[in-house]
């Protein structure tokens, strides 16, 4: 169970008329109620000033950067979350938003960031490893700290994750339906994703694609990196859901991914062998100029999944959607698509 937090901000109230937190106070849970974020009392040396002005906002959800480097600040974040970490009986705490702020958008904030600013960023990544380090020596760093790292494709960032117990990638794979990202963003953030898996951190991959071909996609990506603690989140809304892909029973890798993705190239996709069956992984992209299709000769028969429905839970518990398989001695893979197969019985 990991407890929501803000990893950079404290949360105030929702957004009305462009940029105005003029609307319902931003709640968080306590135990069994959801109680107000922002506090009675403030302090003014929490929050991070910018172009003149002493609070800097998130014109999409309401909430203000926070000076990290400010030991009221710091002192003020471990208590409230330490608070209700016991509260909620929770096993971490999920920091979200825990990003150089002008990679989340730098015209999202009121006043705006730079768009590109290399000393602007670099202060900002030594707040952030700082604060990771101070928080990690801290009664609160007995608990998992699991930052959301957002899609992580920005290669200017230099944000050591490492520091913590593990990262979610916010855009895992694929940022969207019928779409892709170019082939070098999706090598570096599997690359920085296995990074993590070799340090043996939490690796957390939320995809928000919805599409068949999306999701196969994203669950292809993932077994290609899955190690000991790795997570696979299709996410739509905030009902509970379940894929058919969760119960595709390809069992336990029999290679080790390593640390580079390059390690499971075989000329054309990249292969991960496991104890029944295996995975393809074709991520060109149509858009970057990488797009090309592959046909693969799997030299034997196996049985491919294909998956049908999913998502939101109804009232009764019982998840729809389903599994075929169809047997097959070689799959053709166009650009953002992957293959799982299994061992036919």
């Amino acid at each position: 169970i990991l407890h929501y937090r803000l990893g950079a901000g404290l949360g105030y109230r929702t957004i009305q008329n462009g940029c105005q937190p003029t609307g319902d106070w931003i709640a968080i849970v306590e135990g069994d109620n959801w109680v107000r974020e922002w506090p009675a009392t403030v302090s003014a040396g929490w929050f991070f000033p910018w172009a003149g002005q002493s609070r800097v906002l998130h014109c999409d959800w309401g909430w203000y950067l926070a000076e990290l480097n400010d030991a009221g600040w710091r002192n003020y974040w471990q208590g409230e979350v330490l608070r209700q970490l016991r509260a909620n009986d929770g096993d971490g705490v999920f920091l979200d938003s825990l990003s150089v702020p002008n990679y989340l958008g730098a015209d999202r904030f009121s006043p705006a960031l730079p768009p590109l600013d290399s000393a602007f960023e670099g202060a900002w990544t030594a707040r952030i490893n700082n604060w990771l380090t101070w928080l990690q020596g801290q009664a609160v760093g007995e608990y998992d700290l699991v930052p959301n790292a957002g899609a992580w494709i920005n290669n200017r960032d230099s944000v050591d994750y490492g520091l913590a117990d593990g990262v979610m990638i916010e855009g895992f794979a694929i940022p969207a339906d019928a779409s892709s990202y170019p082939l070098g963003d999706w090598l570096l953030q599997v690359n920085r994703a296995l990074g993590m898996i070799q340090k043996g951190r939490v690796v957390i991959g939320q995809t928000y694609a919805s599409g068949n071909q999306e999701r196969l996609f994203a669950l292809g990506t993932y077994l290609l990196i899955k190690g000991q603690h790795t997570f696979l989140n299709i996410d739509l809304g905030l009902e509970p859901e379940w894929w058919p892909e969760y119960d595709i029973p390809i069992g336990v890798p029999t290679e080790s991914a390593g640390a580079d993705i390059a390690d499971l190239y075989d000329g054309q996709v990249y292969r991960r062998s496991f104890d029944n069956g295996l995975v393809l992984v074709n991520p060109t992209s149509p858009w970057d100029g990488s797009g090309v299709t592959h046909t693969v000769d799997l030299g034997g028969t196996f049985c491919r999944a294909q998956t049908s429905g999913g998502g939101e839970v109804p009232a009764s518990g019982v998840p729809s959607g389903s599994i075929s398989y169809q047997a097959v001695t070689s799959v053709t893979l166009p650009p953002y698509s992957a293959a799982v197969l299994l061992t036919c019985p």
